[in-house]
């Protein structure tokens, strides 16, 4: 702890009230100007400082740079993951039938958990040693974020687009989920079990 080069860390950070958020729906750009409704509060923020070691025995309220700076647990900084947890299960997902409600687990960003689950669900295959009926598929978005189909690629899953409109992934029509699924081409592989979603 006498080696790190820090006694606090100190930021002013925004409060919730600072933006308003945007409408889901296109909106005309003449009639809701973004400058505006950015303009239109004034900045709210407040300060915290973060000391090097903080006085608290409970492992779940330790914020300090003692904790933070050293090699943590393998789920990753407790009171991270404490804080996390409980957000998910008080405000993302309170219905979940789960004992205890939904879990969580922390990764480096979003392509790593990425990477990470489609390991966890999905083996490789290879087209000079496995057969055609072995070869697993993900549905995508017919515009999906270029790292995750590159994360998926090498493992050699059939990557299949689904359309898209406005709301997101079209569930029917031409091109849409109920289409793709319902008229599945078997000279290609599996049908899918995984589906990789944005929207």
């Amino acid at each position: 702890m006498s080696y790190f080069p820090y006694d606090t860390l100190e930021a002013a950070v925004a409060l919730p009230n600072r933006l308003k958020p945007s409408p889901n729906a296109p909106v005309d750009p003449s009639k809701h100007d973004v400058g505006d409704i950015v303009r239109s509060q004034p900045p709210a923020s407040a300060r915290v400082k973060v000391p090097k070691k903080s006085e608290t025995t409970n492992l779940l309220k330790e914020i300090d740079l003692f904790t933070a700076l050293q090699y943590g647990t393998a789920e990753g900084y407790p009171p991270l993951l404490s804080f996390i947890r409980q957000f998910v299960r008080e405000h993302l997902h309170p219905n979940v039938p789960y004992a205890g409600g939904p879990e969580v687990i922390l990764s480096c960003g979003s392509t790593d958990g990425f990477s990470k689950a489609i390991e966890a669900f999905t083996n490789v295959w290879n087209q000079d040693r496995d057969w055609i009926h072995d070869r697993e598929g993900i549905l995508c978005e017919e515009f999906a974020y270029m790292n995750a189909i590159q994360t998926v690629k090498p493992r050699g899953l059939n990557i299949v687009p689904v359309a898209v409109d406005a709301q997101g992934m079209m569930a029917s029509g031409k091109g849409g989920l109920t289409d793709v699924l319902e008229n599945w081409d078997f000279s290609r592989g599996r049908r899918p079990h995984l589906m990789y979603t944005v929207t």
